[in-house]
């Protein structure tokens, strides 16, 4: 199994079916939910996943990006 794909697993993993089928949300479940996932995402691009880096430019508000 590719990284990508492992990768993919991970996030549907984290947002569960429920993500595309709930409205609403608990608010200590949600920020569980978002840290998890920013997590998941931050972590990936660190370790260089070209899917996850991708990602990463997409949201520069969210995730700091700096050159070491």
């Amino acid at each position: 199994m590719s990284k990508n794909v492992e990768f993919i697993d991970q996030l549907c993993e984290l947002m569960g079916e429920g993500f595309f089928l709930r409205d609403q949300y608990d608010q200590d479940e949600l920020f569980e939910m978002q840290d998890s996932i920013a997590r998941l995402i931050a972590d990936n691009a660190n370790s260089g996943l070209g899917l996850a880096k991708y990602m990463v430019n997409k949201f520069p508000t969210t995730f700091l990006v700096e050159k070491i």
